[in-house]
């Protein structure tokens, strides 16, 4: 099954990374587990899953607020919080 939310927002994100949004999870899934481990891919691959998890966590926050609170947030602002966030991460890493 597929959600337009969660795809409009992972292909907000993966562009950031150098990754092109593929709509099937079970293909995304693969795409993560390719990404280059050699020395020189690292920080680039540290910071394409830390923004894939990112994403995975706030989908479901998104999904919890939307059920439980009836609080509705575009996927524009979710990645504005995203972005906040991995800058955030990136500078305590420094």
């Amino acid at each position: 099954q597929e959600c337009s939310f969660s795809f409009d927002l992972w292909s907000l994100c993966a562009p950031r990374c150098g990754i092109t949004p593929i709509r099937q999870w079970d293909r995304t899934l693969t795409q993560m587990r390719n990404l280059r481990r050699n020395k020189a891919q690292r920080p680039l691959r540290t910071l394409t899953l830390l923004v894939w998890q990112a994403v995975i966590y706030w989908i479901w926050a998104e999904r919890n607020a939307r059920l439980h609170s009836n609080n509705f947030k575009s996927a524009d602002s979710l990645f504005s919080t995203i972005d906040r966030q991995i800058r955030n991460k990136i500078q305590t890493l420094r």
